[in-house]
């Protein structure tokens, strides 16, 4: 039998209201947030284990070191290897510093036979001396048995994470990287290689511990994220190829090349690609406190490897998974940069970036772990209309974009709801035909997770209670959501009823993290496909008439659903 979804009514919606958006919370904060316990950390440094780390200086970011150890004593598989930075008085101070990644010692192959083992990692520039750790004792009992010497990058000024976003007019492009300080940061570009006719020098900025709101960000898993320099490359024209290049006194980046977006018109077609909850995974197969997303290293590849059949990216919300462990971020920018130095990377807000008690988020829980949006407002400057607003529309050739905040208030009189409503009211379909809507907990969800106040189910029947109204009066051809780590499209629906002309809604949460399997057995009426076996993307062409919007699976590279919209 069908769910009889006619009996979620307005007083059922009233309630849901007072419970969210009267802050209430089914989660409760956790000392550790992860599996490993600072508080149980001792140090046994008594000269016995040895380990060291070759080579000992580093040219640039994403070199590799080998690390090897002996002497161990009775091999445990409880036995692990930390990578840390920066170091502590030349050692490492478990009880309140997290390490950047680690993995056991039996992963060595020979390690539990002869004590001896070596394992490679490959290291990103953090801007800071690095240092590796020997311990015993697991996740639950950590003995610091031995540390090597220090591990230097040669550069740590070496401009990096180089990333691309959209301003609000299409004849600008925005970038962003690090250093460690500020040295003249410029950007230099033109449209031929290595010959650049123009230069513009960027603003830097930083954050701190401090602007963060709770633990694990604001302590054992901070780290200086160095100087953001952000520039705006303007006077471009549609649809030109530049070549750039960024850095300062200490040394330019490579050459990276992009294409100026193209006319707001209905005439211009583009190519976009559309995922959310994608992290952060290691190829060195290292692992993460806060679990690496191994599969997300499959789609950034895949991506990349069609980047020049790509346009603008999309990615709808939990952004690299870091929760509060500022390393990850690190990772995830060195990850993302072969797509992102070549094409807009537009991003929206989701609750690992932003979720924290009484911090101002919707939901009370605890899932940026202290970031409260920090980092994410500072690494991706969207045209938001306000700090913490992270709220925005933007023109990208036929199409217009609406990105909403799914984890800020959206009920009637709150300030989202009003920007949607005037925003949309402003769309020239004239010139963007096609109006796509994009937020990260989805709207139209099959999934059994009823939790009050932020499960699935009563996000979405308050989304649908607030937002759709606002879908339907002004026409949005498609929504896209994440935060269920599957793939799922509707019929054009609306009012849980299939109806001609209505959104079509489509979740790509697939992008990298563990995928959710908690599928109802019944279906609604609404679902026209489902994928919660797979990782994967999304893209889509669209011109003047046509959008062709395809499902790209991540274990064969091929499309494995697709759906033609026209006008």
């Amino acid at each position: 039998q069908k769910l009889n979804h006619k009996a979620m009514n307005i007083a059922r919606v009233v309630t849901l209201s007072a419970v969210v958006f009267g802050l209430a919370s089914s989660h409760s904060l956790c000392t550790f947030p992860d599996l490993l316990r600072y508080d149980r950390a001792t140090t046994n440094l008594d000269g016995t284990v040895s380990i060291s780390a070759t080579p000992a200086l580093l040219l640039s970011s994403g070199d590799w070191i080998t690390v090897a150890w002996e002497n161990t004593g009775v091999p445990s598989t409880s036995d692990w290897v930390g990578v840390f930075t920066p170091p502590v008085d030349g050692s490492i101070d478990l009880r309140h510093h997290a390490p950047v990644k680690y993995q056991y010692a039996n992963f060595s192959g020979s390690y539990m036979n002869t004590g001896v083992g070596s394992l490679r990692f490959q290291m990103i520039n953090m801007r800071g001396d690095m240092i590796v750790g020997f311990f015993t004792g697991g996740s639950t009992n950590p003995v610091l048995l031995a540390v090597s010497d220090v591990i230097q990058f040669q550069n740590y000024n070496e401009p990096l994470q180089g990333h691309l976003v959209l301003s609000d007019d299409p004849t600008e492009i925005i970038l962003i990287w690090v250093t460690q300080e500020v040295n003249k940061p410029q950007v230099l570009w033109g449209t031929q290689s290595n010959a650049y006719t123009s230069v513009k020098t960027a603003s830097s900025s930083t954050y701190n511990a401090g602007d963060m709101c709770g633990s694990p960000a604001t302590d054992f898993s901070f780290l200086d994220p160095g100087m953001l320099h952000q520039v705006t490359m303007d006077n471009l024209e549609p649809g030109q190829k530049y070549y750039y290049v960024f850095g300062d006194t200490f040394g330019f980046s490579q050459e990276f090349s992009f294409t100026a977006s193209p006319i707001t018109s209905p005439g211009s077609t583009v190519r976009v690609v559309v995922y959310g909850d994608m992290g952060n995974g290691q190829v060195d197969d290292s692992l993460q406190i806060m679990t690496a997303q191994q599969p997300a290293l499959n789609t950034t590849n895949l991506i990349s490897s069609q980047i020049d059949q790509t346009d603008l990216v999309l990615h709808i919300g939990d952004i690299s998974y870091a929760r509060g462990y500022a390393s990850v971020w690190e990772e995830f920018f060195h990850q993302i940069q072969p797509i992102a130095a070549r094409v807009p990377y537009m991003v929206c807000i989701g609750n690992h970036e932003r979720d924290f008690p009484n911090s101002g988020s919707y939901y009370n829980g605890t899932d940026s772990n202290g970031e409260c949006g920090v980092p994410y407002e500072k690494r991706f400057p969207m045209p938001t209309p306000a700090q913490d607003q992270p709220w925005f529309g933007f023109d990208f050739g036929s199409v217009h974009f609406v990105l909403m905040s799914t984890e800020h208030r959206f009920d009637n009189g709150s300030a989202q709801l009003q920007y949607l409503d005037d925003h949309l009211s402003t769309v020239d379909r004239s010139k963007t035909p096609w109006l796509i809507f994009a937020g990260h907990r989805p709207m139209y969800i099959d999934s059994t997770y009823w939790a009050i106040p932020d499960g699935d189910q009563p996000v979405a029947l308050l989304l649908r209670a607030y937002v759709e109204p606002l879908l339907k009066k002004y026409g949005v051809d498609v929504a896209f959501w994440g935060h269920h780590h599957s793939y799922q499209r509707s019929c054009p629906v609306f009012g849980y009823q299939c109806t001609e002309g209505a959104t079509t809604h489509i979740v790509v949460g697939m992008g990298g993290q563990g995928l959710s399997q908690d599928i109802d057995p019944i279906n609604p009426d609404w679902l026209v496909a489902l994928d919660d076996q797979h990782w994967g993307f999304s893209r889509f062409t669209a011109n003047a008439t046509t959008l062709v919007f395809e499902y790209v699976r991540d274990d064969d590279g091929q499309v494995h659903d697709t759906i033609v919209l026209t006008k």
